[in-house]
């Protein structure tokens, strides 16, 4: 085993993110796909599918601490991280394939979706939290983990592009005519390429397999779940980060669920929707790749806020001026880096919450507070549908009705406003509650390391 204090290995760093291409595959096939497979695919009843989205939703958001306070309190030959890589994913992608089964008649079936669900979201998110947590216990080192967490967006990018380029076909190609069959073929191939993407990395990180964690302190270390839970609120960086992240995955996620209504209503062109989600995740690519060189210059907080402000203004313009399609793309795709370079930023920050954290208890909760990473994500999917509900009933909105002003109004204000509203929020959130500069990170870093040394 190498020394902690030495550098990464250079296809560690440019590999690190690999897997996240993988579990983009995967999941990508629930975002878009989850709703019609109940509704359209396995035929189950509009009623019970609803209750079925409900419920996952909910258990969605509290499997997050849970797999935080699993991942702490494991400890396998292979790594408290880096184990999961190896044993989650196999075991997360045969219950997702259970997730998108036609089995039985529809209640029995429904509930077996239940199952996969819950089982398959409990341990990705386990092994997920396990992949995004070895960017702090790998190096302690911040250009390495801000290279790491930009390489991440890469691969994160590059696996939505992918998914929208061939998930719809697979199931075609697949299902042969039936699309329920069609996409648990989808699945099972899916399945394979993260746990692949995933094994590549465990291979590759052998020589760090225990980094970031000291044996001499190890069970001093250890946990009660009542202090994990209590590092959210000691943390003022983490519990901004979070919010702050919140803000910013509802506006993306309002953005993503109004699309349609705009193209449709105010621009009057629905044909060029395909090209602007694929536009958009490779946007977020260059983003990803920008990250990296800004953060190092400016500080990640910096870089964060830039970023916002961006998304912002380039959201408010929209909404100022007049559009058409192809200019509303354009502004977009402009506005959208903003989105792209936090999300390729947001792990090395949450690493540095991690030190915080340390430094102010003495304690490291390194998987919990880094298995949070998933938390504004989970909550914003949960709260948009009630935040586009709200507009569309506001608009007098009627499936297939003519364009009215009011209509307009407020799809137009529902794309923009909203989301700089939330995005408003995160920005100011970030400012006051995330003061974790590169040079209050050197000193916590150091005045921990100066406590384990006695």
């Amino acid at each position: 085993m190498e020394p902690q204090g030495q550098g990464l290995k250079k296809h560690v760093i440019n590999l690190y993110g690999l897997p996240s291409f993988g579990f983009n595959m995967f999941v990508c096939m629930e975002v878009f796909f989850f709703a019609a497979f109940l509704t359209d695919y396995a035929k189950i009843p509009v009623a019970i599918a609803g209750t079925v989205l409900m419920l996952t939703s909910i258990i969605d958001i509290l499997l997050v601490p849970t797999a935080g306070v699993i991942l702490e309190k494991s400890n396998m030959r292979w790594g408290r991280y880096r184990s999961w890589l190896l044993v989650g994913p196999p075991v997360a992608a045969l219950f997702y394939v259970l997730q998108f089964s036609k089995i039985g008649e529809p209640t029995t079936n429904a509930i077996l979706i239940c199952i996969g669900f819950v089982v398959s979201h409990l341990i990705w998110n386990i092994f997920y939290a396990g992949h995004v947590a070895m960017n702090n216990s790998l190096t302690p080192l911040r250009e390495e983990r801000i290279s790491m967490a930009s390489n991440r967006g890469m691969f994160n990018a590059l696996g939505a592009i992918t998914f929208s380029m061939v998930g719809a076909k697979a199931i075609e190609f697949f299902g042969n005519g039936d699309k329920a069959m069609g996409s648990t073929l989808t699945v099972i191939v899916a399945g394979i390429v993260m746990t692949l993407c995933y094994w590549t990395l465990f291979v590759l990180t052998k020589d760090y397999a225990f980094r970031g964690i000291s044996v001499t302190t190890e069970k001093k270390d250890r946990m009660s779940v009542g202090e994990m839970l209590g590092q959210i609120i000691v943390n003022p960086p983490l519990l901004g980060l979070m919010l702050a992240e919140l803000g910013r995955y509802l506006g993306r996620f309002v953005i993503f669920g109004l699309a349609f209504y705009y193209f449709k209503y105010v621009v009057n062109n629905l044909a060029v929707i395909a090209i602007f989600f694929t536009g958009l995740n490779v946007v977020c690519f260059f983003g990803a790749m920008a990250t990296a060189p800004l953060a190092k210059r400016l500080g990640e907080r910096n870089t964060y806020m830039l970023s916002m402000i961006l998304f912002i203004g380039g959201l408010l313009a929209i909404w100022l001026l007049p559009m058409n399609h192809v200019s509303f793309m354009v502004l977009m795709f402009i506005a959208y880096l903003g989105y792209g370079m936090p999300d390729a930023l947001s792990i090395a920050m949450y690493s540095a919450t991690v030190d915080y954290g340390e430094w102010k208890t003495g304690k490291n909760a390194r998987g919990f507070i880094m298995s949070l990473i998933s938390f504004p994500i989970k909550t914003a999917v949960f709260i948009r549908s009630v935040i586009i509900t709200s507009i569309l009933v506001s608009a007098g909105y009627v499936a297939d009705m003519a364009a009215t002003p009011q209509l307009i109004d407020g799809i137009k204000n529902g794309i923009t406003l909203i989301p700089a509203l939330f995005l408003g929020a995160g920005l100011i959130i970030i400012l006051l509650m995330y003061k974790i500069t590169p040079e209050k990170q050197k000193q916590m870093q150091e005045e921990i390391a100066a406590r384990k040394n006695g």
